[in-house]
């Protein structure tokens, strides 16, 4: 334990507090004194001790600190953050300087049912507490914990509620962060790191940790045994106390997310560069974080310092950044909720309950779900199985016409006729029913290869006329719908088309709006 030894300094003693021993981490490059106010574990967790010191006894801190620094030494920095916070919760909702029977049994009556997981996670800790040997904590106080029975954390509770601010999304939302994220990045409102961020959490469900620590050398494509192309992500493995990227697994995906992947991976590599000032070879280059924290990256010196901190998380943007990322994406490109007529309530575990959600109600089992989802067991994948939403409700008429203001789907322009739109002199940027009725103009002046008209209706580049046959359009989507369900007997498969469905709808209400306004000018005009 002399790496755990104790110094209590003086405070006209510095240098002899200086002195003593560091004391490593379990993510490597991170270090720290046993007396710091702050232990800096990784990039994402800290320790933050002040309140503990000022709320302990001395010789109970001292405990406190060894028993801390033995879970920072060999434990996850998340679970050393989460013991130390728990454990300060219970201090400071007791109002104890030590550990006592008497003050477990207090805490356990002031927490909630919602709660109780706390203390079930500060028994492990007082537990190791007393197995390490330390002041502080006697048999009686382990024999009061080991007779009771603590309840855990409730799993995947905004699943089984599908709470629409914390729980899975609808297919609608869904699509609509996705496009909003797609027409965010055309109009130039988000960077490439920002657009891939977006893509990669929404359609992978990793946690944000795991697609932080991506590197350049983790975006992989090969060919299968018949000369097929696949796409691979290498995705690090968290939360199982494997350390910084010991552990990976392969995860599939599609060519087109595999090309943005790409595009951003030469342009991390473009600004690393810039930043150092040097080309990198292969082996440097692959070494690359898929999304580099710029502000670290340009204060190294050389490429020496470069490499040494690979080792390390501390090139890599923090976890939290991921979720900053959406909810900027959300707020920047107005995507909203049809379900609480608001902005999108976002964050990646969202996308992670989506995932999982959408894998059961497709008739996946428990075991694959776990393996979807990188659980070590099928403890929280059978929340899943047990809370598979109602399939998709009939989208009639009606229903349509109700989402519409909500969802906000249509993300065009509605023009009076084809002279005002842009592009309206080219005949070739009408776009046809497959009747071969005008509907509307490209503003686009690139190739589309979408097959049109459905995905226009909720294309920035549409622009709809007034008098269009919007209406037939609508009707013949509903139709496909039903056919489409009858065809397969999956309403999931023929609910592909309810967001165009609702831009549709959308589009008919301005279109009555828009008439409503030239009805009422040229009354006005007469008078």
């Amino acid at each position: 334990m002399n790496n755990l030894a104790i110094i209590n300094p003086s405070s006209n003693d510095k240098e002899h507090y200086k002195s003593s021993k560091k004391i490593y981490a379990q993510t490597k490059g991170y270090s720290f004194y046993i007396e710091d106010d702050n232990w800096i574990l990784d990039k994402n967790k800290t320790v933050y001790l002040t309140q503990l010191k000022s709320a302990l006894k001395d010789e109970v801190l001292e405990s406190v600190l060894k028993v801390l620094a033995f879970y920072a030494s060999n434990s996850s920095p998340a679970h050393t953050a989460n013991v130390a916070s728990y454990f300060l919760h219970m201090i400071k909702a007791t109002g104890a300087s030590e550990v006592t029977d008497t003050m477990l049994i207090n805490y356990r009556a002031y927490l909630t049912t919602s709660k109780e997981y706390y203390l079930g996670t500060v028994r492990g800790f007082l537990r190791k507490w007393y197995e390490l040997g330390y002041y502080g904590v006697d048999e009686d106080v382990v024999r009061l914990l080991d007779s009771w029975r603590i309840k855990g954390n409730r799993k995947g509770d905004a699943v089984k509620r599908q709470d629409p601010r914390e729980g899975p999304l609808s297919d609608i939302e869904l699509q609509a962060f996705n496009e909003g994220s797609v027409t965010a990045f055309e109009k130039s409102l988000i960077t490439l790191d920002e657009f891939t961020i977006a893509l990669v959490t929404s359609n992978t469900g990793r946690r944000p940790i795991q697609i932080s620590h991506l590197r350049i050398m983790d975006i992989l494509c090969g060919t299968n045994k018949r000369g097929d192309p696949f796409y691979i992500l290498n995705v690090p493995r968290a939360k199982h106390g494997e350390g910084f990227r010991v552990q990976f697994k392969h995860f599939a995906v599609t060519q087109d997310l595999w090309a943005i992947l790409s595009a951003q991976s030469k342009n991390a590599i473009s600004l690393v560069e810039e930043s150092l000032g040097i080309n990198l070879n292969e082996n440097d280059y692959q070494q690359v974080p898929l999304f580099p924290d710029y502000a670290r990256i340009a204060k190294v010196d050389s490429l020496f310092e470069f490499r040494a901190l690979l080792a390390s998380d501390k090139l890599h943007i923090a976890a939290d950044k991921i979720t900053d990322t959406l909810q900027f994406i959300v707020g920047v490109s107005g995507i909203k909720s049809e379900r609480i007529d608001d902005d999108l309530p976002i964050n990646a575990r969202r996308f992670r309950y989506t995932t999982g959600t959408r894998a059961a109600r497709e008739g996946f089992g428990e075991l694959v779900i776990a393996e979807l989802l990188d659980h070590k067991d099928t403890q929280t994948a059978g929340v899943y199985i047990k809370n598979i939403p109602e399939h998709v409700k009939r989208l009639d008429e009606a229903v349509g016409f109700h989402l519409a203001p909500y969802a906000q789907a249509f993300a065009g322009v509605l023009v009076d006729s084809e002279r005002d739109a842009e592009r309206g002199h080219d005949l070739s940027s009408r776009i046809r029913t497959e009747e071969g009725s005008n509907i509307g103009t490209c503003g686009e002046h690139g190739f589309c290869g979408a097959n049109v008209p459905i995905p226009c209706y909720t294309c920035i580049h549409f622009q709809p006329w007034l008098d269009g046959p919007h209406k037939e359009v609508y009707q013949d989507l509903l139709d496909e719908r039903e056919r489409i369900k009858d065809i397969t007997g999956d309403i999931e498969v023929a609910a592909i088309l309810d967001r165009s469905i609702v831009a549709v709808a959308d589009v008919i209400m301005r279109c009555e709006k828009r008439h409503a306004e030239l009805k009422e000018q040229r009354g006005v005009d007469h008078a």
